[in-house]
């Protein structure tokens, strides 16, 4: 096969996969927790461990907390043990069973025996060698399978042309996949305090063929010598698990507008500690709007006090007197890099836009209602145009989590 062909191919499926499983949707009930490598494909070999043992320790222990947790979640692993799956196996596994979220956990290791942290990425044409090298590395596997080159259409992972196909890449999942990959990456550095690496987007072939939101975690480096010893801990395995566990707690709390509390983080007995100074280059993911207008350069409103949408819930509100308290529930529908107006053709649609700017990027809301009830009524009738809106809270001019937002709505009723 010709490498035109293979790119013709290659976009016919993406396009199926979009066609086939159609827009996102209003419930997580299936969830693919994918175990990085495994048999023999070891992944990355530090002086002390394999990869593949890390990935499996703490893929199992996360599908654990979430059926213990979720019975109406149904939990399907790619590898429950030491095997060998293929990387398209994995991609097929998901979209057999029609998931609603693909999570894959990885370890990192590169030759710059200095380099440490966590990121997680998303699908997307990686922008720096790094990460293209990071995905080279994962999607070597391919070379290690039997008739690699029927399953894979002649794609060599170890080639930079080969990714070129990555650019065609246009996932109608790729906004929700960007919410949840934030919400698991700042549950981890928060609770590790290890490097934070950023949300970044690589060319990883088991993200491109999977049909629903999907993200790959690289938890750290086992190629650096305290960070291997760290993630080997059985506590430091436990912490991720349980980050990686609030993180999908507090992305399902918001797909579906529930309020499951969060699971306490277990104390690490022997916390990381890192011999040299790192200041990683990244680029964090914006993403990818088709058909922008040009940036508007004045602003319907002035960038407002916001906290990150993935911050942890706060135990106890911090309140100053409850009559202060003004909490409003808007609808999150639309996000874009540029400052678009919100009396933009795309919106005609959409009743009582409003903006905020948060992280360097715009996000567009509806409504502001006062009842989580009414917002959450008035979300099935934005979602025939945005499929993948959801509700968010605000108390004033500061973006606060919803299960926040109910308890001060509590607080100003006592």
């Amino acid at each position: 096969m010709n490498i035109k062909t293979f790119f013709l191919v290659c976009f016919s499926l993406t396009f199926f996969n979009i066609v086939c499983f159609g827009q996102v949707k209003d419930k997580v009930a299936k969830v693919v927790i994918d175990a990085g490598h495994g048999g023999s494909q070891p992944g990355a070999v530090g002086k002390l461990s394999k990869e593949k043992d890390i990935n499996l320790k703490v893929a199992l222990r996360v599908g654990e907390l979430i059926s213990q947790n979720f019975s109406d979640v149904s939990i399907i692993f790619t590898r429950k043990k030491d095997e060998t799956v293929e990387l398209f196996k994995r991609a097929e596994i998901a979209n057999k069973n029609k998931a609603d979220l693909f999570i894959s956990i990885h370890c990192n290791a590169v030759d710059n025996k200095s380099a440490h942290g966590i990121e997680t990425f998303v699908m997307g044409l990686g922008k720096s060698e790094a990460n293209m090298e990071i995905a080279k590395k994962e999607n070597a596997d391919i070379l290690l399978e039997k008739d690699y080159k029927t399953n894979y259409s002649d794609f060599d992972p170890s080639s930079p042309e080969a990714y070129v196909v990555f650019s065609l890449y246009n996932s109608a999942y790729r906004n929700n996949s960007i919410n949840f990959a934030s919400k698991v990456q700042t549950h981890l550095v928060s609770n590790t305090q290890m490097t934070d690496r950023t949300v970044q987007e690589a060319g990883f072939f088991v993200l491109y063929k999977v049909a629903m939101p999907s993200i790959l975690i690289e938890l750290g480096f086992i190629s650096h010598v305290d960070e291997e010893k760290y993630l080997l801990q059985e506590d430091t395995q436990e912490i991720l698990a349980t980050s990686i566990y609030n993180a999908f707690v507090e992305y399902k709390n918001q797909i579906e507008g529930t309020l499951k509390p969060f699971l306490p983080i277990p104390k690490s007995k022997k916390p990381v500690i890192l011999t040299e100074p790192q200041n990683p280059t990244v680029t964090e993911v914006t993403p990818q709007v088709s058909n922008a207008l040009p940036a508007d350069n004045s602003s319907d409103v002035a960038e407002i006090q916001t906290t990150t949408e993935n911050t942890p819930t706060i135990t106890e509100p911090t309140l100053s007197e409850p009559g202060m308290n003004n909490i409003r529930f808007r609808i999150q529908f639309f996000i874009s890099k540029d400052n678009l107006n919100t009396s933009d053709k795309k919106f005609t649609s959409i009743p009582e836009v409003k903006k905020y700017k948060e992280n360097g990027i715009w996000k567009f809301t509806s409504g502001d209602y006062t009842t989580l009830a009414e917002a959450q009524n008035k979300l099935k009738e934005v979602k025939k145009f945005f499929a993948d809106a959801f509700v968010i809270a605000f108390n004033n001019d500061l973006k606060i989590t919803i299960q926040d937002a109910q308890e001060l709505i509590l607080w100003n009723n006592r």
